[in-house]
């Protein structure tokens, strides 16, 4: 997410619910095989025991990573799935753009 930050319109186009609504329903769109796939996501956001979001992290608790999170973690099953992974498959799913991988190093 970091790196698409980096592109606010890119961010924006992702979301397809583009204000913050009174019914808490978001539309967020991805890329899957190829084709755009829509993820619908509620502003239900699990906390910590401080009430801060348990799982993304942003200086100003920006609405827009919550919820891309949310989305994505809900596209593949739950959070927990999350941890680890590819960023390049990321990156892939949020812009549709082709990814590869890049061996580094000595491989024995």
């Amino acid at each position: 997410m970091s790196a698409i930050a980096e592109y606010p319109d890119r961010v924006k186009a992702l979301f397809r619910t583009q204000e913050i609504n009174t019914a808490g329903i978001y539309e967020v769109d991805f890329w899957i095989a190829g084709k755009e796939t829509t993820v619908y996501v509620d502003d239900f956001i699990p906390v910590d025991e401080h009430d801060k979001p348990a799982f993304c992290n942003t200086r100003d608790e920006e609405l827009w990573a919550i919820l891309l999170e949310k989305a994505f973690a809900k596209l593949h099953g739950n959070y927990d799935v999350m941890q680890g992974g590819k960023a390049g498959m990321a990156l892939h799913m949020m812009t549709g753009f082709p990814e590869m991988d890049y061996m580094h190093g000595n491989m024995k």
